[in-house]
């Protein structure tokens, strides 16, 4: 039996790219490859830079600064609004709707570049509801929705609209165990069956080794770690990042976890 090759298209590359908000430097010299099907966290202290970096990459704030960003070999400045929407989807860490919005709605809105037909467009949003396990919300209008609830419901609108990548800031936030669970499950289904690459920020060092591939760990002097989890998460890189003692525990299962000393 011949194994397919793996696709080693490179989704997203930042080239020598510093991070700035007012006053200093997040990260410095930033030269980092997404591949397809590739899942990253990105670890850090509070204002180590993730938020600002997902926004930055995600086209959505801009970076007075030098170095480049790529989606698919082009220029993110390159891209018009309608193209850079078929390439990535962005989900904020505090997702925002509109009053009188459905579940719905706000997953259907999501696909817009696409242009979709009124029937295709309604089966995919509704089976990405399913797959964020809020498809009996469908109805529900924003406003009535718990934070972990909308939380899903954006995610859903990320899922709705096939991109190559997926910017999420913070997914597990709001959500409980079981949804947080859920929800890794469903991006490591997203990233090996739709080959879809997948950059998360993420504060529970615990659920690392359950969803990811990769991680991108920035230290508080503006450098940073990339690479293979097993080239990069340790106890001691961790504590690097999180200013914190790291521990490792084994689960029944057998699975090395990462816990605060």
């Amino acid at each position: 039996m011949t194994i397919p090759a793996k696709d080693n298209t490179i989704v997203l590359e930042t080239k020598h790219l510093d991070v700035h908000v007012p006053g200093r430097t997040l990260i410095k010299d930033l030269n980092w490859q997404v591949k397809k099907g590739e899942r990253w966290c990105l670890i850090g202290r509070n204002g180590a830079g993730k938020s600002t970096l997902l926004r930055i990459i995600a086209g959505v704030q801009a970076n007075a600064s030098v170095g480049l960003i790529n989606y698919l070999g082009q220029a993110l400045t390159n891209y018009k609004s309608e193209e850079l929407a078929k390439v990535r989807a962005y989900a904020e860490q505090f997702p925002v709707g509109g009053v009188g919005l459905r579940a719905i709605d706000i997953v259907l809105a999501a696909q817009w570049p696409w242009h979709l037909d009124a029937s295709s467009g309604h089966e995919q949003a509704q089976a990405a509801l399913r797959a964020c396990d809020v498809a009996h919300l469908e109805h529900a209008q924003w406003q009535t929705l718990s934070g972990g609830e909308r939380q899903r419901v954006s995610l859903a609108a990320c899922f709705a609209q096939n991109t190559q990548a997926i910017l999420l800031d913070e997914p597990s936030s709001h959500l409980d165990i079981g949804h947080q669970v859920a929800l890794l499950n469903t991006l490591v289904q997203q990233s090996n069956t739709c080959e879809q690459a997948i950059i998360a920020s993420m504060h529970d060092i615990g659920l690392i080794q359950r969803g990811f591939t990769h991680a991108l760990l920035l230290m508080d002097d503006g450098s940073y770690l990339a690479g293979s989890l097993p080239e990069v998460i340790n106890p001691i890189n961790l504590e690097k990042s999180l200013g914190h003692p790291i521990s490792t525990a084994q689960t029944a299962a057998g699975q090395t976890i990462y816990v605060p000393a």
